[in-house]
């Protein structure tokens, strides 16, 4: 079986949603869309980036994601598995990864 390029973003998004957040990829088609459709009971932890930065990711291009909850325990999901977060600590921005593809 082909091992995914994306297999540390994978396991990133996949202890988000250990972690107990709603953690999706190339989640509907925007933010706006994205947001709309998380439950209620989710939305104040979150993490997701949707179709138009799925776009950037096939060009290795950084991503930038939608998320509420932790921002230091979202960045340290990401930065265990070798993935590069920007993030000033400043809820109301996104948080950008880059170096995710394998």
């Amino acid at each position: 079986m082909k091992k995914s390029p994306y297999s540390r973003l994978n396991k990133s998004f996949s202890e988000l949603r250990k972690a107990g957040y709603f953690a999706k990829q190339v989640f509907l088609c925007c933010s706006s869309c994205g947001w709309a459709a998380i439950p209620e009971d989710k939305s104040n932890k979150a993490v997701f980036y949707h179709k138009q930065e799925s776009e950037s990711k096939e060009d290795g291009k950084p991503i930038y994601l939608c998320w509420d909850g932790n921002g230091n325990d979202i960045v340290n999901i990401f930065s265990n598995n070798g993935i590069i977060c920007e993030w000033n600590g400043n809820k109301d921005k996104k948080i950008i990864i880059s170096n995710y593809k394998d």
